[in-house]
């Protein structure tokens, strides 16, 4: 799972002559942080950017009726609550009603051996002002073994070749947030490709989500 640490951020694009909506923030009500925060080191990166740091794992619910662009952050802390690492911000879409694992890593990029958990908070929070060209459709989860496996169809609405991070989140039976894989996915105009991934043991859900997107 660890190299979906590698990415953060989204990036929304749209057409050049596609007009953006107006800026529009987020009631900080609509939205609700996930208590269950798993912390692990592990190697983040990818290739000769490879290096082991620490992150945090989260998720973050919208509870309202529109879409919500949302930017978490937070700080590493012992096992006597004092900071020891700040986390990098990581932004993403989440649809109505809907819910997003987000992972945090070391600002550092660092390994934080006595962190044990993490304080998190809502940096910001807008409506997205362009529809996403890329989608998920067709989910499905089963059970497999001591693991799940999640698939889907990744679905280029747009009318020019995206690449999009498709992504994964894998839970406990508790709902506590495992890991969260990810795989870049080169998409033709109006093509759809399937994905899959397989959970670690122990995984009870599981589903799968676009993040950063370049058209």
């Amino acid at each position: 799972m660890t190299r979906a640490l590698a990415i953060s951020g989204i990036l929304l694009c749209a057409a050049a002559c596609e007009r953006a909506r107006p800026l529009e923030h987020v009631d900080p009500s609509q939205l609700a942080i996930g208590d269950q925060v798993t912390v692990r080191t592990d190697t983040v990166g990818m290739d000769a950017h490879a290096r082991p740091a620490t992150f945090a794992l989260v998720d973050a619910d919208n509870l309202g009726d529109l879409p919500a662009a949302v930017t978490l952050g937070g700080v590493l802390v012992d096992a006597d609550g004092q900071e020891v690492g700040r986390l990098r911000a990581e932004s993403l879409w989440i649809p109505p009603r809907g819910r997003r694992t987000f992972a945090l890593v070391d600002d550092q990029d660092q390994a934080r051996p006595a962190a044990v958990a993490a304080r998190i908070d809502v940096r910001g929070a807008v409506r997205p002002r362009h529809d996403e060209p890329v989608s998920i459709e067709q989910g499905h989860v089963w059970k497999d073994g001591d693991r799940v496996v999640a698939t889907a169809m990744v679905v280029n609405k747009a009318d020019r070749p995206c690449h999009a991070v498709v992504l994964a989140g894998f839970h406990d039976r508790d709902g506590a947030p495992m890991t969260r894989p990810f795989s870049v996915f080169p998409i033709g105009a109006d093509i759809e490709r399937p994905a899959r991934f397989v959970g670690p043991p122990g995984s009870t859900t599981g589903y799968i989500f676009v993040g950063k997107i370049r058209c």
